[in-house]
């Protein structure tokens, strides 16, 4: 799709919808082609969606590194971008496990530690999620175990509340 409205563009420019459309959809899917293309366009690389997640968090929470690399090589990514619920890349990528893009994120210098509004941390969302290699990879980062949210709990005490018992042994090292 990107490709078609690229060619069009000789004839006439991809409107705004579309080209979002087209880069979201490369950044779920992985397609880093497709998102070197948008980029070429002029797109932004902090551009939103209308939850408010930027390109960074989709393809972080959908597990794609090789779309991660070449957002994480544009100029001026916002490594920080918070959707509307509060959420980062690093927060995406830890509730869904995925490790690898978590040690990308952090060789980009994301914070391990960003809370939500709720107070609530990557760590903490990896934990409760039953996510072993994202807590070892946050831990590795420099996340922080005793970190509480709003209601008091830590990783470890959501990690006890949904019966992640392998998080649990991880946190209790």
């Amino acid at each position: 799709m990107l490709l078609t409205l690229l060619a069009l563009s000789l004839a006439q420019k991809p409107n705004a919808t579309e080209l979002q459309m087209a880069a979201f959809q490369a950044a779920r899917t992985g397609d880093a082609d497709k998102l070197k293309e948008a980029f070429a366009t002029g797109y932004s690389v902090n551009e939103a969606n209308a939850r408010g997640d930027t390109l960074l968090t989709v393809a972080a929470y959908n597990g794609q590194p090789k779309a991660v690399a070449v957002i994480l090589k544009q100029p001026k990514v916002d490594v920080e971008a918070k959707n509307k619920l509060g959420l980062t890349a690093m927060a995406a990528a830890a509730f869904k496990g995925h490790a690898d893009v978590i040690e990308q994120l952090t060789e980009a210098k994301a914070d391990p530690n960003t809370a939500n509004d709720a107070g609530q941390t990557p760590l903490m969302f990896a934990a409760q999620a039953d996510k072993v290699k994202a807590v070892e990879a946050l831990l590795k980062a420099g996340a922080k175990k005793d970190a509480k949210d709003k209601e008091g709990n830590t990783a470890l005490s959501l990690a006890k509340k949904a019966k992640a018992d392998d998080v649990v042994k991880v946190l209790e090292k």
